[in-house]
């Protein structure tokens, strides 16, 4: 029989295909540095400057100071190996610029196609935060605000572009926030906006746009440049917008949730399951596209002008949508055969107040995650809709409004319970999340339960259950929240951790649980009176659950990692440990006696400077109790003056985890022609012959845990992990 370690040696390195280079910038940095993280640039400019296809760039946390704008990046990733731009691990980069108002003072300018932009904080630019021109881009998880004009814009960059084949395409902006953006004029600056010049194929998804002086969305097009393509709206939230988070509001600005066109051209744009309130004017208008834009399952409610403003001659089609709360009547043109809920129009329903778990909003950034425009059990809107393209429900039949009620994938009620437990220096989250799919988690935190104001201070992984605040000063009182998909917030938690200031040891070989080395952990801390601090982490069960540390040795080398626990016969044998994001070792843990902690080691290759290390559960169940990690004596040393990089395939998987389906991106260069998928005691679950450069396959089948992929041809073979939600 096969040893299993073995067996994974042989699939995790059996082909090294291809290089990919991380890049650091900090606050601190240089640019004559190496851009390595322990010698990171200064500036973002130097980073793209030698960036490639694959590559990654990781802005540390703190403000950058913009010295000039805009930054125009015209790069090119490719669709199996998109250029990133992401905050590293859970910290927080601010991109600021100067705050002085020109129309060619713009902050990004990403002209380039197949980026990937995530976590990233964009403000004070003198027009546009950024201004989305090329194809095929991801921003997700970024906040612009406080810019001069629209936060983030969807438009040509060069005027020689005249079509709208060469106008921004098939570009997705995924749990954005935008807010506080402002123009002197009143008249420009929205949250988002996709107007004048725009290609197909774009979506907005889980975004908020409040509190900006001109429109939360912008699809307005003229008519000397053309019509725009369709633009889907999905999932988003306009709130308070003609008016900023400080009181001041404008003059002439247009104030509406969504602007969705204008009378130069008929555009069929798609707005599902999107929610406008209060914002200065209108909810929702066509603003004379008298196009058929799809209205499906949309909720408007007290906004100052119309809930709906729609204009004569026009043919759009209504689904499933609620109005409530306006003196005015809504004005509607086209198909409202469906079922829906309108002022003046209810079609056989009432709203009022009882049909809501609550009229009172949440915080500016998630709004409903109170319950705010949840439906009550009860209501008659619950399954009271029709079957739509796109809608998924709970029920017999769709729900009336944007927010689905019930407990499916589908939709239902949103819900994230948090609470906080102090310990010595640091404070220890944990979280339930109900009625979600989650795609993407933050941890915040205040000295006060106001939530505006209040910090991101990690991003953490949608699976992620628990998080440890090791920047905790000893008696001062912290509030937290969790942040899920850019719009849904849980309750505010509150702890006081206990102790000496600090967060623990910064420095020694070992790294104990209230080390401020120990970054994160998904799961709690355990009590033993045996353990070297009196606590263990105990991990979630479930495989993909990590522990990660921070470790900065004095030289490069390699190190002995010996590891202390705990574990019973019932609990996984083995986990994986990880060095700086590279390929994943096994590391067998030995059965213990009753609650006794056992010693095991193994080699690791460390640079100099901040190492990151890895503990991630390899299967569903229990896994052993962590007392603490140590770095022993080097005994061998690198070439400093050699560059080391790690080899990363070029083969693209996602989404990892997934829970139903598993998409394979081959580049065209790789001549493979079977893959498979293996479990974690070697057994072939799944094969399949004759694949392609893009291949979608449906593992609802498999169990949860961790599997590997096998990609092979006649000459050779590669290998990937994911993880089964």
């Amino acid at each position: 029989m096969k040893n299993i370690f073995s067996f994974m040696l042989v699939f995790l390195f059996s082909s090294i295909t291809a290089f990919a280079t991380d890049y650091y910038v900090a606050p601190n940095g240089n640019d004559s540095n190496s851009g390595t993280i322990s010698s990171p640039f200064a500036t973002l400019n130097q980073a793209l400057s030698v960036v490639s296809p694959g590559d990654y760039i990781y802005l540390r946390g703190g403000i950058y100071t913009m010295a000039s704008s805009p930054i125009v990046i015209t790069t090119n990733g490719t669709s199996s190996a998109n250029i990133h731009v992401y905050a590293y691990g859970s910290e927080i980069p601010v991109l600021s610029f100067n705050d002085t108002e020109s129309s060619s003072n713009r902050g990004i300018v990403l002209d380039g196609n197949y980026w990937h932009w995530k976590g990233i904080t964009i403000e004070k630019a003198g027009d546009n935060g950024m201004l989305l021109s090329g194809n095929n881009n991801t921003i997700e998880n970024c906040i612009f605000r406080k810019n001069h004009d629209t936060g983030l814009q969807l438009s040509r960059y060069s005027s020689s572009a005249t079509t709208i084949s060469q106008w921004p395409s098939n570009n997705l902006v995924l749990g954005c926030e935008s807010y506080d953006n402002k123009d002197s004029t009143n008249e420009n600056a929205d949250g988002f906006a996709a107007k004048l010049t725009v290609g197909t194929g774009n979506i907005f998804r889980n975004c908020v746009s409040h509190h900006n002086i001109d429109d939360g969305w912008d699809l307005y097009s003229k008519t000397d440049t053309g019509a725009i393509g369709v633009v889907t709206i999905e999932n988003c939230i306009a709130h308070h917008n003609g008016s900023l988070t400080d009181g001041v509001t404008s003059g002439g600005g247009d104030k509406n949730g969504y602007k969705l066109g204008s009378s130069a051209h008929q555009v069929n744009h798609i707005v599902r399951r999107c929610i406008a309130f209060q914002n200065g004017k209108h909810g929702f208008t066509d603003n004379g596209n008298i196009g058929s834009i799809e209205f499906t399952n949309n909720t408007s409610y007290n906004n100052d002008g119309y809930n709906w403003h729609t204009r004569d001659g026009a043919t759009h089609i209504f689904k499933n949508n609620v109005s409530f709360e306006n003196s005015t009547n809504d004005r509607l043109r086209g198909d409202t055969s469906a079922p829906n809920s309108f002022v003046g129009a209810t079609g056989g329903f009432t709203v009022n107040s009882s049909d809501f778990v609550t009229l009172s909003m949440g915080s500016n950034a998630h709004p409903t995650s109170n319950g705010f425009l949840n439906l009550q059990s009860g209501s008659d809107l619950i399954d009271a809709g029709v079957t739509s393209s796109g809608i998924t429900y709970n029920g017999s039949s769709p729900d009336l409004g944007a927010i689905e009620s019930g407990a499916s994938s589908g939709g239902g009620t949103a819900e994230i319970i948090l609470t906080a437990s102090a310990g010595n220096s640091l404070v220890n989250l944990n979280w339930t999340i109900n009625n979600l799919t989650v795609t993407g988690l933050e941890v915040y935190r205040d000295t006060d339960s106001d939530p505006s104001g209040r910090t991101r201070i990690a991003q953490v992984s949608t699976s992620t259950r628990s998080y440890t605040d090791n920047s905790a000063t000893a008696g001062t009182t912290y509030y937290y929240w969790i942040k899920a998909n850019a719009s849904i917030n849980s309750n505010a938690a509150s702890a006081t951790p206990s102790g000496s200031s600090g967060g623990g040891t910064t420095s020694g070989n070992r790294i104990e649980d209230n080390d401020s080395r120990t970054i994160s952990y998904d799961g709690s801390l355990k009590a033993y009176s045996n353990a070297d601090n009196g606590n263990a982490i105990n991990l979630a069960n479930s495989a993909g659950k990590q522990i990660v540390w921070n470790y900065a040795p004095a030289s490069s080398g390699t190190y002995q990692l010996t590891l202390r626990y705990t574990r019973k016969s019932t609990m996984n044998s083995s986990v994986f440990i990880a060095v700086n994001n590279g390929s994943n070792q096994t590391l067998t843990l030995p059965e213990t006696s009753s609650s006794a902690f056992a010693t095991v080691s193994m080699s690791v290759t460390l640079n100099s400077g901040t190492n990151v290390i890895q503990l991630t559960t390899n299967s569903d169940g229990e896994s052993a109790d962590i007392d603490w990690i140590e770095f022993g004596s080097s005994t061998s040393k690198f070439d400093d003056t050699k560059t080391v990089k790690e080899s990363v395939s070029l083969v693209s998987l996602y989404p990892n985890p997934s829970q139903s389906v598993l998409n394979i991106e081959i580049p065209e260069t790789k001549n493979y022609n079977s893959l498979s998928i293996v479990n974690m005691s070697g057994v072939e679950v799944l094969k399949r012959n004759n694949i392609t450069t893009h291949n979608t396959i449906n593992i609802d089948s498999l169990a949860k845990g961790t599997y590997i992929l096998k990609l092979a041809s006649e000459s050779t073979s590669e290998t990937k992990i994911f993880i089964k939600e």
